[in-house]
């Protein structure tokens, strides 16, 4: 017989009571239930009944055996019909349902149950659960991400979750597919939901460089950067974003996107006015400003420079005391009184003003104000201009005129200095010379070709200044001899006046024009290289006659243009003359708009000399030492600046521009208390050759800063009186007058002065230190500079010596009769600033 075996799981040998035992400790809830309507039970364990806090007894006694009972109403119909469906369709059932606690509390219960056939019935095998908790926890996440989706769509922008290491968009708001212009379908089908698809291209780089920082430093992330929407517009967005990490430790930031593109336009167009500000108001030499007095802040663009640096503009009302401080003190009282009525009501003004650059030097500036109340008892702002006014607006009223010098060479030769010989280099009188050229070109013939050239020395007056008129006369005899040996060998010259030369020479062919001119060239180099030679450079001028001309002051004009055309360069050269020019800007002629517009924004700096009585320590006055700032950054002084007022024209009002500045300097001096001491100017005889001269030096003197007259000494050079007209010769009459003193400066360089002292009451001579050098040892020379010292103090008139910079000079000076003294011997040039720190106040 076969044995019998055991089944492999044991269950055989476990008894009910052990299996009801094992129910019971179970933390699942398990009962046996019929089919139907009820669904009665057959039987459940304890966790069962606990589960629904009743005890079995409980339970029976209310609701028998039915399971559906406890089943919350709207849900047994629900349940039933999950359950037919699901046994209908075979297998276990699953089955989640509400049910009523003994407390009323509802119980969300997890079913599991198998179906078996017994007696024609279903019988079902169940486990049950109870999942409330997870319900509710289950409930509060979707509460929590329902909540967070609204909050997301109510922010005014996108809200993303991206992967920074692939951009890949984990979630978005409907923001930020409103912000694209996208549909969410529309954006995952065109980028396949990478945000870096509508980054503007140019800004890729940028941002992945901003994300690559943020990720490396665990911090925040914020930045700027521009959106290509849908429709092709450009959008700004600022991306503010929080690192929180994925589960696998990639790098995932929650970021705002807000939309600033309005802002960003508002940017662009307060930028573009603020720019407008300043290129108009630099263009004006003005600073636009808006003052608000509630915070006693003030706003401004543009500028004054370069005689305001920036540093120097207010921030605040509270820094008005530095406008006054620096204010001329007859503007100080307008200037309180505008500000007053200004802060008090609605008050316009428009002033103009006395103020310190920062060189020391006064300049007129013109205030403009208007203050505004806004629908306020007083005003709130106050806006405002400021800028520097020119020179032809508050100064002279002289017609200004495009210099002419075309027929400077032919004015020359009606005075009697071009009739004098030419006792430096031996060459035949101008006046000769015009005679005998007239004369050549009236008895030409048809192919007879004349060159006529004009030729000068470059800044032949730094020679004589600084190593004396020795010197200088060493220079003109060298270039005389080479003008000589080379293009004048069988032609005319003269020396017209200083270190002008004319020429006029006969040449067959051009090529044999251009070896004379190298021939010249070639015997300056020579001259230069030899030992104990001054060098030197030179500048000429060529036109070459043409059968047609008969005017000889246009010849010598258009020679004098080519000349003019290359001045400037260093060295020798030469130019010829061609229509061209005519319409050509040349140096000479930049460099005088230059100091015109020196003179029309009162951009000249003034410097002071200090003059001596007998000792250093005497301070007894001072002389002013107008210069002007190029564009190549060089400083062109009186000594080049006289070259060019000469000629009269658009320059003929410098020196009344820096004796305004002067004056004004020392009114303001003198209105606070302080003693003045004599100050001079040098001014030239085109200035004094306008009608209303005196009339404009009184306004700027006495009107205006109401200084004595006998405090102003006007330095003539003795060479103008030579060339002297009659308003020249009246005018000077006229200052001496009223009190001014004038004095012939430079006096026994040029021509005899003695009759210039008969006919005319200057007040004074002034010698210049350059005469006095180791060159002059003639004991007959030294005479007649006694004499003529003890002379002009016998006659009451001041004898003084200016540059003086060697002791020599100084000794020379002494001997003959000086005891008033000027040179960098004894002080250098200084600006206003520090001459009435360390002088005037001492």
């Amino acid at each position: 017989m076969s044995e019998k075996k055991e089944p492999k799981d044991g269950l055989s040998n476990v008894s009910q009571k052990e299996l009801l035992t094992l129910m019971n400790s179970s933390e699942y809830a398990m009962f046996i239930a019929k089919s139907g309507s009820k669904m009665e039970l057959i039987y459940a364990n304890d966790k069962f009944y606990s589960m629904l806090q009743y005890t079995h007894d409980e339970y029976i006694e209310k609701f028998g055996n039915s399971l559906m009972a406890t089943v919350l109403d709207e849900e047994k119909q629900k349940l039933r019909n999950l359950i037919a469906r699901q046994a209908a369709a075979g297998g276990s059932l699953k089955l989640e349902y509400r049910a009523v606690r003994k407390d009323g509390s509802i119980a969300w219960l997890s079913l599991s149950a198998k179906a078996v056939v017994s007696e024609n019935n279903f019988i079902y095998y169940s486990s049950c659960l109870d999942i409330t908790k997870s319900k509710k926890t289950l409930d509060d996440i979707y509460n929590a991400k329902r909540e967070i989706d609204v909050m997301a769509n109510s922010i005014p922008g996108g809200v993303i979750k991206v992967r920074m290491s692939d951009f890949k968009i984990i979630y978005a708001n409907d923001g930020f597919f409103i912000l694209s212009g996208y549909s969410r379908s529309e954006f995952q089908m065109e980028f396949g939901g990478y945000y870096d698809s509508i980054l503007y291209p140019a800004d890729i780089e940028l941002v992945k460089k901003y994300i690559k920082l943020a990720i490396e430093n665990h911090g925040l992330l914020g930045f700027e950067c521009r959106l290509s929407i849908k429709n092709g517009e450009v959008k700004w967005v600022y991306v503010n974003g929080r690192r929180i990490d994925d589960d696998n430790g990639q790098p995932v930031y929650l970021c705002i996107l807000t939309d600033i593109t309005a802002k960003k336009n508002i940017e662009a167009e307060f930028n573009d006015n603020v720019k407008r500000a300043e290129v108009i108001a630099g263009f004006l030499n003005a600073i636009i400003w808006t003052y608000d007095i509630a915070s006693n802040n003030i706003k401004h663009s543009g500028k004054l420079e370069p005689t305001y640096p920036q540093e120097h503009h207010m921030n605040n009302f509270n820094e008005v005391r530095y406008i006054m401080k620096m204010m001329h003190p007859n503007d100080i009282k307008k200037f309180k009184y505008n500000l007053k009525q200004l802060k008090e009501r609605e008050w316009q003004t428009q002033e103009v003003y006395l103020i310190k650059n920062n060189t020391g030097v006064f300049q007129n500036m013109e205030i403009s104000a208007i203050s505004l109340c806004d629908g306020s008892p007083k005003p709130s702002k106050i806006y405002g201009m400021i800028r520097l006014k020119n020179a032809n607006e508050t100064g002279t009223n002289a017609a200004i005129e495009e210099t002419k010098n075309n027929n400077r060479l032919i004015t020359l030769a009606k005075t009697s200095k071009s009739k004098a010989e030419d006792y430096i280099t031996g060459l035949m009188p101008y006046s000769s010379f015009l005679t005998k050229v007239d004369k050549v070109l009236k008895c030409r013939n048809e192919k007879d070709q004349y060159a006529i050239v004009c030729a000068d020395i470059n800044e032949f007056l730094k020679f004589s200044h600084h190593y004396g008129f020795s010197v200088s006369n060493q220079i003109l005899k060298a270039f005389s001899k080479i003008i000589m040996g080379t293009i004048a060998k069988n032609g005319i010259c003269s020396r017209v006046d200083g270190d002008y030369f004319v020429v006029m020479f006969k040449y067959n062919q051009h090529k044999e024009l251009m070896k004379i001119m190298s021939s010249m060239v070639r015997a300056k180099e020579e001259f230069d290289k030899a030992d104990g030679n001054v060098r030197f450079g030179t500048t000429t001028g060529i036109y070459l006659v043409q059968p047609e001309d008969d005017e000889l002051a246009d010849m010598l004009g258009k020679a004098d243009l080519a000349r003019r055309s290359i001045k400037g360069l260093m060295g020798d050269h030469y130019a010829i003359y061609t229509e061209d020019l005519q319409n050509y800007k040349f140096k000479e002629d930049e460099i005088i708009d230059e100091i015109y517009n020196a003179m029309r924004t009162r951009n000249i700096e003034i410097c002071f000399i200090p003059r001596i009585y007998k000792t250093k320590e005497n301070i007894t006055g001072c002389k002013a030492i107008p210069r002007v700032l190029l564009k190549d950054g060089q400083y062109i002084e009186s000594v080049r600046l006289l070259k060019f007022i000469e000629r009269g024209g658009k320059l003929n009002e410098f020196a009344f521009v820096t004796l305004f500045s002067v004056c004004a300097n020392m009114g303001a001096w003198k209105m606070q208390g302080h003693k003045t001491v004599p100050l001079s100017i040098e001014i030239t005889a085109s200035e004094l050759s306008m009608q209303n001269a005196v009339d404009i030096i009184d306004e700027i003197v006495i009107r205006k800063n109401h200084l004595e007259p006998n405090q102003i000494i006007f330095e003539i050079h003795e060479r103008y009186f030579a060339e002297g007209t009659t308003i020249f010769d009246m005018n000077i009459k006229a200052l001496c007058q009223k009190g001014y003193q004038v004095v012939i400066s430079r006096f026994g360089s040029d021509h005899t002065a003695v009759d210039t002292i008969r006919r005319l009451p200057v007040t004074g001579i002034k010698f210049h230190g350059g005469y006095f050098n180791e060159h002059m040892n003639n004991h007959r020379e030294k005479i007649m500079f006694k004499k003529i010292t003890e002379m002009a103090k016998e006659l009451g008139l001041s004898v003084t010596c200016g540059g003086i910079q060697t002791k020599m000079q100084e000794t020379f000076a002494k001997e003959i009769g000086c005891d008033v003294f000027e040179g960098d011997m004894y002080y250098g040039k200084v600006r206003y600033d520090v001459f009435e720190k360390i002088f005037l106040t001492s």
